[in-house]
């Protein structure tokens, strides 16, 4: 028992450090590209192993194992089923996909919704709308898209606690270079529709701006090339994921020799989040701009 207990306390130790090093990962990635692109990523190595392959099946094996262990142990003292679901994906051998896996469910999209960092940027967008209002002909009670004002591309939303679901697999903006040579940025976009009321209240005008029916829209990867590494223990186990990122894979069934499979497979994720409606007073701003 004292055995066990003291694996699982370093263990803890290299989980809560591997999360540190994913979420600074996304901070210190390379630059995002305004769309997907089919040249390579470039992103300066911090090791001269970083994102190449393994030589030995037996040192990718360890890799494959001290990764699943580690990311296993953190889902499951934070509980982030969904996580791990797309965790086991990136490291289930086979070819590269460009496919995005639907990620849902009740307490994942709760927590993508609840998150300050979302919070705060749905307040940057109702307070560059109640600003264009000085500037923007908007006619009461004609309803508008966010994307008329300019607003709700490429937000910048990096979530930072990685005890959570948004924090442990989406964290920062960055990209992932995959195995084929191809870039893919990530990517967070907020659509949706605002209109505004004037109406009479005790006897003075009064004017609202309602923004609603908004929708958070996340694409983002569980990856680790391009990547921060990080230090300490974590700096193994991230520089070993991402080596398996490369590493070819074999097996006698849908890896032989003619299909192109890797050990870890970068896997790209897609979330869609329906937001609460704001409302908010915006009288003076209206009035004033008339």
């Amino acid at each position: 028992m004292k055995n066990n207990r003291r694996l699982q306390g370093a263990l803890s130790l290299i989980a809560a450090s591997l999360l540190v090093g994913a979420a600074s990962t996304t901070a210190n990635a390379a630059p995002v590209r305004a769309a997907a692109t089919d040249s390579a990523a470039s992103f300066p190595k911090q090791d001269p192993a970083q994102c190449t392959a393994f030589a030995k099946k037996a040192d990718a094996k360890n890799a494959a194992d001290t990764g699943k262990e580690v990311i296993g142990l953190w889902t499951s003292i934070f509980d982030l089923p969904e996580a791990q679901k797309l965790y086991d994906a990136y490291l289930t051998p086979g070819p590269v996909t460009h496919t995005r896996t639907e990620v849902g469910g009740k307490n994942v999209l709760a927590e993508f919704r609840n998150a300050d960092e979302t919070k705060k940027a749905v307040s940057g967008i109702v307070g560059s709308l109640k600003s264009k209002l000085a500037t923007r002909f908007t006619v009461p009670g004609v309803e508008y898209d966010l994307g008329q004002a300019g607003l709700g591309a490429d937000v910048p939303i990096a979530w930072s606690d990685l005890e959570t679901t948004p924090g442990f697999m989406a964290g920062g903006l960055s990209g992932v270079e995959l195995a084929d040579q191809t870039f893919v940025p990530d990517n967070r976009e907020i659509t949706g529709k605002y209109s505004l009321a004037v109406k009479i209240s005790n006897g003075k005008p009064k004017a609202t701006l309602n923004v609603h029916r908004l929708t958070l829209t996340v694409r983002d990867s569980i990856d680790f090339c391009p990547g921060n590494l990080g230090s300490g223990l974590i700096r193994d186990v991230s520089l070993g994921l991402s080596r398996l990122e490369r590493t070819p894979y074999r097996d006698t069934k849908q890896c032989a020799a003619e299909a192109k499979c890797f050990y870890a497979r970068p896997a790209l994720f897609e979330v869609t989040v329906p937001l609460n409606d704001v409302s908010v007073d915006v009288t003076d701003t209206f009035f004033h701009s008339l």
